[in-house]
């Protein structure tokens, strides 16, 4: 199912892909009211283009919507077109995705608590670097949640 989600289009399946992650939060109580912002992991502009929709984006919307908070989907930048992680071995991926994030200029994230959501989780070389991003703009907490790893 999560195949089909991120890589054939199917956009309808991030309302039952997010009840997932929804009912996760819930289950293990996880520190949703302290949140400022749901902030989905940004795709480059070309990748948006070649999957047409952006899956982490998808999931955000439905989060954010369930516990009635602040979906922030501009505020971190993918710069920097990289390769596919799943192209690379474990070592490389760290490299792959250095300094390929920033903080848009119209959001202060300064002593914000911040929800980042990605659709899968491999080596957490992605996530690292956009958290990393985040804090380095003054972001309190970063939280990453992923649909799967």
């Amino acid at each position: 199912m999560i195949h089909e989600f991120k890589y054939k289009g199917k956009a309808h399946l991030a309302k039952p892909l997010s009840k997932l992650m929804t009912e996760f939060i819930r289950e293990y109580d996880l520190p949703i009211d302290y949140l400022d912002f749901i902030i989905p992991m940004p795709l480059h502009k070309t990748r948006l283009r070649e999957r047409e929709f952006n899956q982490a984006e998808a999931l955000s919307r439905h989060i954010a919507t369930e516990f009635n908070k602040n979906l922030a989907p501009q505020a971190l930048i993918r710069h920097r077109l990289t390769r596919t992680q799943t192209e690379l071995p474990i070592n490389k991926r760290f490299l792959n995705v250095k300094e390929s994030f920033s903080v848009a200029a119209s959001y202060d994230l300064r002593n914000k608590n911040v929800l980042l959501v990605d659709d899968v989780l491999t080596t957490g070389a992605t996530s690292s670097e956009a958290a990393h991003t985040m804090k380095n703009a003054g972001a309190n907490i970063v939280f990453v949640l992923t649909l799967a790893n």
